[in-house]
């Protein structure tokens, strides 16, 4: 067997200590009979917590009936009762459970306990059987409802997402809530009603046989007072007549009571004395003897062996003017005679009770009742003064009374007559509690008939609303699973329910066309999936990283050559991505957060070997937790990449084109001089003069000359070819010096100068020189062009362009600032739009800043132009090169 794990052991006596808390607010049914519901929190766990975990927690709960009932029967039953309704009941009705093992077990072990064991009378043991069933019941019906209003009203995860309820047990405990919570109010109203009925009918008759009792006691004593004076008085008066007179004789009615008579003086002394049948009996004074200012019982001193209390009656008198008492101690069945004269047959015990000497029984019909009320505590014998009080033989415990043949009432009153003394009376309990018990019991066996009729109702009844209920989720499920259209079930008794089956049947209806349609755009759909020249696929998203491909159509073979058999090798899409590619491809998709899109450009190997172009854009559904799926497109942009290749060519053709004038002006130059210089020194050839100095320095300048030239050419050519190489880090400012060398002759010619005093030489870029230079090549030709056209206008103004390379915060931010026309409100919105141009035909493409912004794009960078009052500025962002991670 499985040992607790320690949360669910925490459970268990979590739910067990607050069910023993909960057990201590008891509903009194009157005469010892209780409702407990601490137990209903444990049956409320059955769902959730193991049989063991349900068992420990209902016996730490049940535990409160020891402390209750003073014996452990019903915390085991209660207990035994947890674990087999934690065992039976986790997919059926607990309720039907418990009423089964009431029926099997509860009964014969509350039977064997309390009848057997206990032995308590027939009437309390069927009363205390129908009550623990019912109460059992009772519990496990409170803990369906709380159950069920837990996981209904809960807002979050958790206790919603606990085991549901089945329809048999919500019925069960639907019908078994509406009759047993009203009976339980009932019985709760009504028995403590029946009880206190009975007690104060008790209680009456106590109180009134004990009034007489104490009357007759008083009116004893006054009268015995009266005549013990009396005779005193004769006694006196013939010892004044005559000493040797003869001593007045005892009355027939005190020498009945009394054993004999004796007076003493008030220091103790013997005046005279009368003996009874049994002699003269010796005496011993006590102050409270001596002293005696009024007639009154007292307890005589022991004197030899006997254990015996004597009762004496001291009546004060006075002789010669002083004070004197007699004494008569009186015989053992005076009181008793007195008594029961007046009580008859209606009280079973009488005792008398002096708070010194304690209880003098008056009669003794049951010793162990007289040893009963003998024990009664002394707070106990004050509240007997005012209400009857219930005691029992048996040892259960005395606030909770369930055997009724040895329960009795005790009531004590006190006699005026005789101060300090009262009486207490024993009453067995009147036949009106019985009577009341049988009323309680009858309601009780109506109820537990009727909880059993019900429960073999209910379970036909759930048994047929089940299978009602499965044939309509059967309906529904091959309704959604497979599209069958199922007809109204005409055998439905609950029309709620046969409403449910007609709209199912007119939704399957429904469903069935809408199904068609389905399956006929989903045929369009894979035919477009498969024969598109488009790659669709689908995968899941897992902490923003790419997870499991989940479907990717047929196109991919017509692409790359690869089937879905090698899509399912362990890293296919890291080993096929150009190595150039790699790195920028992980830093896009690195983070796959949903509602966003994710585009690149990058190259993928055929599975013959040779790359292609293609670009990807991938789309994150939104979603929560782990429930993100992506769907994304690969488009074969290979054309189109040679396409943009060449037509960026086509642009630095252009742009080469653009500079011919002045590269030949800036090379005619040098050809002059060394045209003029190689004559010269011909000259002094022919004259055979060979001045060195002359010579040297002819040459030296012819070099100079050569390598002005050389340097325009081989940066002509180094522009005009295509790259390959991927980009790396370069300092910014070789590229403008790059494109200075190329234009800077041909605007210098027209007239314009280039400032380029705020280029800071130590900022650098991840990019390639060629593509860096034909983006600043193309914006300061459209700078001297703007320049060009506004002195054109007649505005002559010497043109400017500043050349600006700065750094701000991670990114590098290079300008190209020129005093030319500006922008115009109608030309800014389509700078960067292909083919857009304001130059006359034949003299621009209208790409070349198209093709400057897809160059600044991939480098991860963006452009943008705007006026400055004076002109306009154009302004390139790039990321510095240490930001920017290698990209092979």
């Amino acid at each position: 067997m499985s040992r607790f794990s320690v949360k669910e052991l925490l459970i268990a006596v979590l739910v067990g200590v607050i069910g023993f808390l909960l057990n201590m607010l008891e509903l009194q049914l009157g005469w010892g009979l209780h409702f407990i519901f601490g137990n209903a929190l444990v049956f409320a766990c059955v769902r959730v917590l193991s049989p063991k975990a349900v068992g420990l927690a209902g016996a730490i709960s049940s535990a409160r009936s020891i402390f209750l009932w003073n014996h452990p029967w019903a915390w085991l039953i209660w207990t035994i009762e947890a674990s087999f309704v934690a065992l039976t009941a986790r997919r059926a009705s607990p309720v039907r459970s418990d009423v089964i093992f009431w029926v099997l077990i509860g009964t014969p072990l509350l039977l064997l306990s309390y009848g057997v064991i206990m032995d308590i009378d027939r009437l309390s043991l069927m009363l205390v059987v129908a009550k623990q069933a019912t109460n059992g019941i009772l519990n496990v019906v409170l803990g369906e409802i709380i159950y069920v209003t837990f996981i209904s009203l809960w807002r979050g995860k958790g206790p919603a997402e606990w085991p549901k309820m089945p329809i048999d047990a919500f019925i069960m405990m639907i019908l078994m809530a509406v009759i047993l919570v009203p009976t339980t109010v009932y019985l709760a109203l009504d028995a403590p009603s029946r009880e206190q009925t009975a007690r104060n009918e008790a209680d009456r008759t106590l109180q009134e046989r004990l009034q007489v009792a104490g009357a007759a006691l008083g009116l004893w004593g006054q009268a015995r007072s009266d005549m013990l004076r009396f005779y005193a008085e004769q006694h006196y008066l013939t010892e004044r007549v005559s000493a040797a007179g003869p001593v007045p004789a005892v009355p027939a009615e005190l020498m009945q009571d009394f054993q004999g008579l004796q007076a003493f003086s008030a220091n103790g002394a013997t005046l005279w004395a009368t003996s009874g049948p049994g002699g003269q009996q010796k005496l011993l004074l006590t102050d409270e003897i001596r002293q005696a200012a009024e007639a009154r019982l007292v307890i005589l001193p022991q004197t030899g062996q006997s254990q015996k209390p004597d009762l004496a009656l001291v009546v004060p008198f006075r002789e010669n003017g002083q004070r004197a008492v007699i004494v008569a101690p009186l015989r053992d069945e005076t009181l008793v005679r007195i008594t029961s004269s007046a009580v008859q047959q209606d009280i079973d015990s009488l005792f008398l009770v002096h708070p010194q000497t304690g209880f003098l029984p008056l009669s003794e019909k049951d010793p162990t009742v007289t040893s009963k009320v003998t024990s009664l505590p002394g707070v106990v014998q004050y509240t007997a003064l005012n209400t009857a009080v219930l005691v029992s033989q048996k040892g259960y415990g005395s606030a909770l009374m369930s055997d009724l043949r040895d329960a009795r009432m005790v009531r004590a009153s006190l006699i005026e007559q005789l101060p300090q003394w009262k009486v207490i009376g024993v009453l067995a309990l009147a036949p009106e509690v019985l009577k009341a018990r049988e009323g309680q019991l009858q309601l009780f066996y109506a109820l537990c008939i009727f909880v059993v009729l019900v429960t073999l109702f209910t379970s036909l009844l759930s048994k047929r609303t089940e299978h009602s209920l499965r044939e309509l989720a059967q309906s529904a499920a091959d309704l959604a699973m497979l599209g069958t259209k199922r007809d109204k079930i005409d055998s439905l008794v609950i029309r709620e329910l046969s409403d449910i089956s007609g709209t199912i049947a007119t939704v399957g209806s429904t469903v069935s066309r809408e199904r068609g349609a389905l399956a006929s755009y989903q045929r369009r759909l894979n035919s477009i999936a498969c024969h598109a020249p488009v790659v669709v696929y689908a995968l899941d998203v897992v902490n923003e990283r790419k997870g499991e491909l989940l479907y990717v159509s047929d196109a991919l073979e017509k692409i790359l050559g690869y089937t879905r058999a090698d899509l399912a090798k362990p890293g296919w899409w890291s080993h096929a991505v150009h190595p150039e590619d790699y790195h920028h491809c992980a830093r896009v998709f690195s983070e796959l957060r949903p509602g966003k899109v994710i585009t690149a450009e990058y190259r993928l190997r055929h599975k013959q070997g040779h790359y292609v172009w293609v670009y990807d854009t991938l789309s994150i559904e939104g979603g929560s937790g782990s429930d993100v799926e992506a769907v994304g497109l690969i488009l074969d942009i290979s054309e189109r990449k040679s396409a943009a290749e060449q037509l960026v060519q086509a642009d630095k053709m252009a742009s080469l084109g653009r500079m011919v004038s002045g590269v030949a002006h800036e090379l005619n130059q040098p050809l002059n001089f060394i045209k003029m210089a190689s004559t010269n020194l011909r000259e002094y050839a022919q004259l055979g003069r060979f001045p060195q100095d002359k010579f040297v320095g002819k040459l030296d300048a012819i070099l100079s000359h050569v390598a002005r030239a050389s340097a325009i050419i081989l940066q002509m050519r180094v522009f005009g070819r295509t790259p390959k190489e991927a980009p790396y880090p370069m300092p910014v400012k070789d590229a403008v010096d790059a494109v200075l060398t190329m234009l800077a002759p041909q605007i210098e010619v027209e007239g314009t100068r280039i400032d380029t005093s705020k280029c800071r030489p130590d900022i650098q870029v991840r990019a390639l020189p060629v593509l860096l230079e034909q983006v600043l090549l193309n914006l300061m030709l459209n700078a001297n062009d703007a320049i060009r056209t506004r002195q054109k206008t007649g505005n002559k103004t010497a043109g400017t362009i500043l050349l600006a390379i700065e750094q701000q915060d991670e990114h590098a931010v290079i300008s190209v600032e020129d005093n030319g026309i500006g922008l115009s409100a109608e030309v800014a919105p389509s700078l960067f739009e292909p083919f857009f141009t304001t130059k006359p035909p034949k003299e621009g493409t209208g790409l070349g800043l198209s093709i400057s912004y897809g160059i600044i794009r991939d480098l991860g960078g963006t452009i943008h132009g705007e006026n400055t009052g004076n002109g306009a500025r154009f302004v390139i962002e790039l990321p510095l090169a240490d930001k920017v991670p290698a990209l092979a």
